[in-house]
């Protein structure tokens, strides 16, 4: 079988970092972040302070009530947020750049699931939930 990623890394952290840029990358995005709940950054791939301010309202923009302002470096941006559940843990995955990007979000929501070691849904569990 011939592998198709170039860089890769034993260490999760710098794997998800790997995937996420290669996502960001692919998809002409400006940043494209994984964030948990709390809005901590748990990986990024763009600017730093463009990666802190996406994590910080990931959480909550993927609240369907979700009527604040964009911090400053995400204004005039199309940004998407994606609730992933893993085991019970809900992290987000989300990106900003000036086009749509599901399907890069797609492709970092599947790296996010290998690289954490979490297997994908089952048609099943995707009907309930």
């Amino acid at each position: 079988m011939n592998e198709r990623r170039t860089r890769r890394s034993q260490d999760p952290y710098r794997a998800l970092c790997l995937q996420l840029e290669h996502s960001r990358s692919q998809g002409q995005l400006d940043a494209v972040v994984v964030a948990i709940d709390n809005g901590l950054l748990v990986a990024g791939a763009g600017e730093r302070s463009v990666c802190e301010a996406l994590g910080a309202v990931a959480p909550l923009m993927s609240s369907p009530s979700f009527t604040g302002r964009l911090p400053g470096a995400l204004e005039g941006q199309s940004v998407d947020v994606r609730e992933v559940s893993l085991d019970g843990e809900t992290v987000y995955v989300a990106s900003v750049g000036r086009r749509d990007a599901d399907a890069c979000l797609e492709q970092s929501i599947s790296g996010v699931r290998r690289i954490l070691g979490y297997a994908p849904p089952s048609v099943a569990q995707l009907l309930i939930n």
